[in-house]
């Protein structure tokens, strides 16, 4: 077995409580769904498809966006988790106050909550995409490239089969309590697994970076990782099939909304929706683990475009037969996979990829410009304003048809380049 990059007992910890980090987190994910509890949720406020599709993008935006300013603090200091800490408060504190205005607010006032909700859930995002950064850091100076789909895949696993277990509290919070108590709870416990998710990582043993780097301007880190994104073509070519991959985003959040429009599934249909999202997780996660710590993190994201491609499948295959609703949650449990997939396959060749000496610029600059195509789930609602669902979803399955094309390009050119 090759070398440890860390003492193992320095190793071990943070494997483990990273994967318990990634469970929690997980878990939170059921009760925090961009695809079925967002959208839910404020459609109950607006029937702007625009601001349903930003809220469903607000969350990965702010984790996204802010990361090249978060290399830019945490490049030279030897030591990541303090940042982690205090942006975890941050976290926090922004998620109670969310979670506060989703129990007092929507009946009273539904435009005071709407505003309320999308600040605070990017407050919350945001100090997330600060924290990001440093959790990387550190997950790529402990664990070794063998070991990173393990990780992330047990993360995944683990979180994605007790998430099963919570959507089907999901689906029996809808039907028992009147709105808007039952979206109160469900973020309620959205915020428990969070502050477990948080706290367990506070007690990793963090590497000291032996010689970090001098402290520069964000406008020089942004001209040294464009740099970077130009000389490395690995790296710039992981950006174009990231951003035709996450087409997929554009339909996002409107599955759920499909379903109790159009098809008129029953309210607490979104808790087995959720629970398919969180099998697509489960299962696929298998095998992107064994992929991508025994065959290539290339294949996985290949895979990921195909299953993006077959989501939207289930609606267009609707308008000519109606679905009974567990065959048409497949398009959930495909979403699933699908995210999964591509953060597994992404983020693993990133860090295979980044030298650990540029490592924070290489995954900050990446995620930021990554952050723009977190938008589409916004131009997903107005194209679906301006036009109907027949047209949407068929657009999405043809952008989802060109990244599976876009993904095997990355797979052939870099495994001619390998071997």
């Amino acid at each position: 077995m090759p070398e440890l990059p860390v003492p193992e007992r320095i190793y071990k910890r943070v494997f483990f409580l990273g994967v318990l980090n990634g469970i929690f987190f997980n878990v939170s994910g059921v009760f925090l769904s961009a695809s079925t509890i967002i959208p839910l949720f404020i459609s109950n406020l607006t029937d702007s498809k625009i601001i349903i599709g930003l809220a469903s993008s607000t969350e990965n935006i702010g984790w996204y966006l802010p990361q090249i300013v978060a290399a830019g603090l945490t490049l030279h200091h030897s030591r990541q988790l303090g940042i982690y800490k205090q942006a975890a408060y941050f976290r926090i504190v922004s998620f109670l106050l969310l979670v506060l205005t989703v129990f007092l607010l929507p009946l009273k006032n539904p435009a005071l909550c709407l505003v309320l909700f999308l600040l605070l859930l990017t407050f919350y995002a945001l100090s997330g995409g600060m924290a990001g950064i440093a959790f990387m850091d550190i997950v790529g100076r402990s664990v070794p490239s063998y070991r990173r789909g393990s990780f992330f895949g047990l993360r995944m696993t683990i979180g994605g089969a007790l998430g099963i277990l919570a959507g089907l509290v999901v689906n029996s919070l809808l039907v028992e309590y009147e709105y808007p108590v039952n979206f109160g709870v469900i973020f309620l416990l959205a915020l428990v697994f969070i502050a477990l998710g948080l706290f367990s990582f506070f007690f990793i043993q963090e590497p000291e970076l032996k010689n970090p780097r001098a402290k520069r301007s964000l406008v020089e880190n942004i001209k040294e990782a464009y740099s970077f994104f130009q000389s490395d073509q690995n790296y710039k070519t992981l950006f174009w099939v990231r951003t035709a991959t996450s087409s997929f985003l554009l339909g996002y959040p409107f599955y759920i909304i499909f379903a109790k429009q159009v098809m008129l599934y029953p309210a607490g249909s979104a808790g087995i929706f959720v629970s398919y999202e969180m099998g697509g997780y489960l299962v696929s996660n298998l095998l992107w683990a064994y992929l991508s710590d025994r065959v290539s993190n290339r294949l996985v994201m290949l895979l990921s475009a195909i299953s993006a491609a077959l989501a939207p499948c289930f609606v267009l295959i609707s308008f000519a037969v109606r679905l009974p609703l567990h065959l048409f949650a497949l398009s959930f449990f495909l979403l699933g996979a699908t995210a999964s997939g591509l953060w597994v396959g992404f983020i693993n060749y990133l860090l295979e990829i980044a030298p650990e000496d540029h490592r924070p610029l290489y995954l900050g600059f990446l995620n930021s410009l990554v952050a723009l195509t977190l938008f589409l789930p916004l131009l997903g609602g107005t194209i679906l304003q301006l036009s109907s669902y027949q047209f949407f979803f068929a657009l999405i399955l043809g952008l989802a048809l060109l990244s599976v094309f876009m993904a095997y390009r990355l797979y052939k050119s870099q495994s001619s380049q390998a071997g």
